[in-house]
């Protein structure tokens, strides 16, 4: 499920809000793929995935999408999408038929790890993007 959330005047111009997304994902170990409108700069997509053999047997995986759409250099509208830890809390789920206490606590933590990647990230933006997040702390 995603989640969109507008921002206007922000104290950053929206591409480079956009770099600095990127920067968060590949420091938090993420493969990113992203394009972007380079005439017009009014849109930007990131797609950001984490896999790998062990992610993949645990049911680990897990995937972000941000999608930003710019309406002026100030001003833009992020949408936030997971993917992939669904699919990976079935595959989870045959994990706890065979061995049912690791395969509990591999579906409960690939359901709640995912959501707090996408948690962080949303913090991460509020406080780039939101000019009142300080002051409302």
């Amino acid at each position: 499920m995603s989640k969109t959330r507008s921002y206007q005047k922000m104290p950053i111009s929206a591409p480079a809000l956009a770099h600095r997304i990127l920067n968060f994902l590949q420091e938090h170990k993420y493969e990113v793929a992203y394009s972007y409108d380079e005439k017009k700069k009014t849109w930007c997509l990131i797609h950001a995935r984490k896999s790998g053999a062990l992610r993949t047997v645990t049911g680990n995986r897990r995937a972000l999408t941000v999608s930003m759409r710019t309406k002026a250099k100030n001003q833009c509208a992020i949408t936030i999408g997971s993917g992939e830890w669904g699919k990976n809390t079935i595959l989870s789920g045959a994990t706890m038929l065979a061995f049912p206490i690791l395969g509990f606590m591999n579906f409960v933590g690939s359901a709640t790890s995912s959501k707090m990647s996408e948690a962080d990230l949303w913090m991460y933006i509020e406080t780039l993007a939101n000019k009142d997040f300080y002051k409302n702390r």
